[in-house]
């Protein structure tokens, strides 16, 4: 996979919270899905996009992992 150097993730964070997550929950709504199913469709979409960019599964497996975050102080629909 190609590196992006000077590019972090966290940058993203508003893109995330304010545009991305308002998106799956109200399609989730708009269609009666529980909110993790639309979650998870996405997620799937997009790790595929990343394997095919070349990353590899023990990457996306570690990402996983170390992107656990707590909740508690998450907004209410990441909670």
């Amino acid at each position: 996979m190609t590196t992006y150097t000077g590019h972090r993730v966290e940058d993203h964070e508003d893109f995330i919270l304010e545009q991305l997550m308002p998106l799956i929950v109200d399609h989730a709504g708009a269609s009666d899905t529980p909110t993790e199913v639309v979650t998870f469709a996405a997620f799937l979409s997009l790790a595929t996009i990343l394997q095919a960019k070349g990353l590899g599964r023990d990457v996306l497996m570690r990402a996983i992992d170390a992107a656990r975050l707590p909740t508690h102080d998450a907004p209410e629909g990441l909670q």
